[in-house]
C-alpha cells in the first residue's frame, strides 16, 4: 500500500468480485447494471469494504438472497443417522 493510499476496493474490483460471486452462482446481472452499483456504492461511501457492497447489493436485489429449498429424504435420513450415532459415543 502507497503512502496515503487507502485499502478499500476500487469500483473496478467491487464490480469484479460481484461479477465472479454471482456467475458462481447463476444469478443473471448484466455488467453495466453492477458497475453502476459499484460506482453508485462508492459515491455514498468511498471508504467501505467489500462486505458492506454485498449488503448494498442485496437491498437493490433482494433475489440475491434467495436460498434454494428442496425436500432431500435421504440426505436428511443421512443427517439424522449419524447425529444418532455421535449422540452414542
Amino acid at each position: 500500500m502507497r503512502m496515503g493510499g487507502t485499502a478499500s476496493p476500487t469500483a473496478d474490483q467491487l464490480a469484479n468480485a460481484a461479477r465472479r460471486i454471482l456467475d458462481r452462482r447463476g444469478i443473471p446481472m448484466s455488467q453495466n447494471k453492477i458497475k453502476r452499483l459499484a460506482l453508485r456504492f462508492k459515491e455514498r461511501d468511498p471508504n467501505a469494504d467489500g462486505d458492506m457492497f454485498f449488503r448494498y447489493l442485496l437491498k437493490q436485489n433482494p433475489d440475491l438472497a434467495r436460498v434454494t429449498v428442496y425436500n432431500d429424504p435421504t440426505g436428511e435420513k443421512a443427517v439424522n443417522r449419524v447425529m444418532r450415532m455421535k449422540g452414542r459415543r
